[in-house]
């Protein structure tokens, strides 16, 4: 009885004993179901092409109504915080390490920014004192007037007020005109004299249209080249896109173009800005100074522009990468770190799990380590510590701080 009960117990012991692959195949399994799961969810998805310009469609598979609406991103419906989700629902992938430019439209809204105090040097009593205190000069009575030519006195008080100025430094001053009030005048340093510029707020590189360029749009009643200048009846937009056609036969897309004109009737430096897209010459900007009253006007039109930006791939799932690069630094750390082998294989080095190349390819690896690892922001700066193989293997350390890529 008693061997009865000895040999059923070791046959009970030989069952119920682990099996020394259990874990193995366990593995097996585990691996099996996640190569499964990966390539089910990869089944219905293709790879995305960087430089890909997203369609009507894609924006149409946006949650958001205004992208999906409007076919664009804008300062109130980021790409930032839309793109990625329009990426998962076009159902595109991309491979783990790489960064993808992604083209879209983006919506500028109109704008109108209106100073009637521009930043100008208002000169004082004694400032008029400067150019003389006699009879029938400005110092008598602290002002200008029709017989004191400001041509003549203003370069004599900017050498005497700015003595180290430099060439093309500009000076928009504002002085008193007897009977008039207060009036502007913009003079430029040229190394040698001041000179009258008569320009504003940087629109130097615009065209200035002359009576030809407005007898080429018409000479007949109510049209610019009746009297050389636009009007209420002869307005400016309906008539320079086709000359600037005319006049910029070469122009591409996204060409720009300002335009300096005259309005009847009034005393202002007048400009007008153009893009180039499909449609033709659009309006996007205006521009008017009042040297009478210094008022400044700059009216900004909305408009829709081409944009792109960074995006990646990581865990499944797509990523808005900041306008963010990184620069060599000697500021101290807000973040220390030693790559691991994880890192290396992520950026293609696993083999080894260490670095062989030049020193910019070493960088721009690292930079995408760490957008891979962190939320980066501009002004963070990464202490970052890796193994360089040359000839064997070292430790290097490179500090590098986040700024804004423009």
């Amino acid at each position: 009885m008693k061997k009865l009960l000895y040999m059923a117990s070791f046959f009970a012991l030989v069952f119920t004993s682990c099996d020394p692959m259990e874990d193995a195949y366990k593995e097996v399994d585990e691996a099996n179901a996640d190569a499964v799961a990966d390539a089910k969810f990869f089944s219905d998805k293709v790879l995305l092409e960087t430089g890909y310009t997203l369609t009507d469609a894609d924006y149409a598979l946006s949650t958001n109504t205004s992208v999906s609406g409007h076919m664009n991103f804008s300062s109130s419906a980021t790409a930032a915080d839309n793109l990625p989700e329009v990426l998962t629902n076009m159902k595109v992938y991309g491979e783990a390490g790489s960064e993808y430019v992604v083209n879209y439209n983006f919506y500028i809204p109109s704008s109108k920014v209106s100073d009637a105090s521009p930043k100008a040097y208002e000169m004082t009593g004694n400032d008029y004192d400067l150019l003389g205190e006699g009879k029938g000069e400005p110092g008598q009575y602290g002002n200008f007037d029709k017989n004191m030519p400001i041509d003549e006195y203003l370069p004599v008080f900017l050498d005497r007020r700015f003595p180290i100025a430099k060439v093309g430094d500009s000076k928009l001053l504002s002085y008193k005109f007897y009977g008039a009030g207060d009036k502007y005048a913009e003079y430029e340093f040229d190394g040698t004299v001041w000179t009258n510029t008569s320009k504003a707020f940087g629109y130097t590189s615009a065209y200035e249209l002359t009576e030809e360029d407005y007898k080429l749009m018409g000479e007949g009643k109510d049209q610019p080249g009746e009297y050389f200048n636009f009007s209420s009846k002869a307005k400016a937009d309906n008539y320079l896109p086709d000359f600037l056609i005319g006049k910029y036969p070469n122009a591409v897309s996204g060409d720009k173009q300002e335009i300096k004109y005259v309005y009847y009737g009034n005393y202002y430096d007048n400009y007008i800005g153009y893009i180039l897209n499909e449609d033709g010459w659009k309006n996007n900007v205006t521009v008017s100074f009042n040297w009478e009253t210094g008022e400044y006007v700059l009216k900004t039109l909305s408009q829709t522009i081409n944009a792109s930006s960074l995006v990646a791939y990581k865990d499944k799932t797509w990523l808005f990468v900041p306008p963010i690069k990184f620069v060599k630094s000697d500021k101290t750390p807000t973040e220390t770190y030693t790559l691991v082998y994880d890192d290396y294989k992520f950026v293609g080095n696993g083999g080894y799990g260490n670095f062989d190349e030049e020193e910019d390819v070493v960088l721009e690896k690292i930079a995408k380590i760490i957008k891979n690892k962190y939320e980066v922001a501009v002004g963070q700066v990464y202490s970052i510590t890796y193994k360089y193989y040359s000839s064997g293997v070292t430790n290097k350390t490179v500090i590098l701080e986040a700024v804004k890529d423009n």
